[in-house]
């Protein structure tokens, strides 16, 4: 009985020393080059010490006969073990949250530089963006008889400038987003309309599934309907060969949501590029300034919702906006 006790403790303890051990791999992946890193790396080897003197202990509780005070050390080893362990997690969970906070606040850097050049540059570049889309429509008007080559230059300047356009818009919308309007709408409606406006190929195929008795949610329409247009965009955007694009709403009565999921087939998003997605300034698109997950994100907490997102290279990705309810789920 002592010695099953005594054992048991030490197998227990041996096996909380490994799980510290994964954990402190975690904080050192976290933590940059400096002393601290090379503190918590002599740590690692205390650790790899105690457990080379826990494998030790079990065979000499293997061996030899078991006297009555062993489970009292073996209890303080556990302890000890214990105690080391919950040193790092609690170590590990800080570290996570000031990596957190500290991209939160590269965040608000980014959001602040470019509120203070939002006006300037929305100010300077939409008057004379303006007034070259005029000449652009002029010139259509009275060149009817043009040639095909004329025509096309012309059709290419008028789409140059609509980019550019959508550019300044992302870029104001990035940093100055507007109270919201909240009205109660159905989520079928909303997305019926915003497909209306998306230009989706011929080779892209949409699934919808959109229950009827979803709850009424209470958002602006105009910033979520600008939320699902960028969304639903960027998803045929990843499928340049064609795919499907499945979009999903189900309710989430524990959190008193709506879930809309815009799921492609593409090429999904590594890793990486998923931890960043949603900060200013970054983009894996070519001719893109990276801000349109910015202005989704920013306008779907102004309505007090979430967004998030599930991918895995070869496999697509899903952008699932959660929404509030306005009232119970209709009958």
């Amino acid at each position: 009985m002592i010695f099953s006790l005594s054992l048991s403790f030490a197998l227990i303890g041996l096996v909380i020393q490994l799980a510290t051990l994964a954990s402190l791999r975690k904080l050192l992946a976290m933590l940059p080059a400096g002393s601290i890193r090379k503190k918590w790396f002599a740590v690692s080897g205390l650790i790899f010490i105690f457990i080379a003197g826990y494998l030790g202990y079990i065979a000499v509780l293997w061996t030899q006969p078991t006297e009555w005070h062993e489970p009292l050390v073996s209890g303080v080893l556990l302890f000890g073990a214990l105690f080391v362990w919950l040193t790092v997690e609690l170590s590990l969970q800080t570290a996570a949250e000031l990596r957190r906070m500290e991209d939160e606040l590269v965040h608000q850097e980014k959001l602040a530089l470019l509120g203070q050049v939002a006006d300037t540059v929305g100010h300077e570049l939409r008057n004379p963006l303006g007034v070259i889309n005029n000449a652009v429509y002029f010139l259509q008007a009275v060149l009817t008889d043009a040639d095909e080559t004329t025509r096309e230059y012309l059709g290419i300047i008028k789409d140059e400038v609509a980019d550019a356009e959508r550019i300044v818009s992302d870029l104001l919308d990035a940093v100055r987003t507007k109270p919201p309007h909240p009205e109660a709408l159905r989520v079928g409606a909303l997305i019926g309309k915003v497909l209306d406006k998306c230009d989706v190929p011929p080779s892209v195929t949409v699934r919808l599934d959109i229950p009827e008795t979803l709850p009424i949610i209470r958002v602006d329409p105009s910033q979520i309907r600008q939320v699902l247009w960028n969304l639903i965009t960027n998803g045929v955007e990843a499928m340049p060969d064609g795919g499907t694009l499945e979009i999903k709403a189900a309710e989430d009565r524990a959190a008193k949501t709506v879930m809309v999921s815009i799921q492609d087939s593409g090429s999904g998003i590594t890793p990486e590029h998923q931890a960043r997605l949603f900060q200013p300034m970054f983009t894996t698109k070519a001719r893109r300034v990276g801000l349109g997950l910015v202005v989704v994100k920013n306008l779907t907490q102004a309505n007090g919702g979430s967004v998030g997102v599930e991918s895995e290279p070869g496999r697509g990705s899903t952008f699932t906006v959660s929404l509030p309810c306005n009232n119970p789920a209709v009958p």
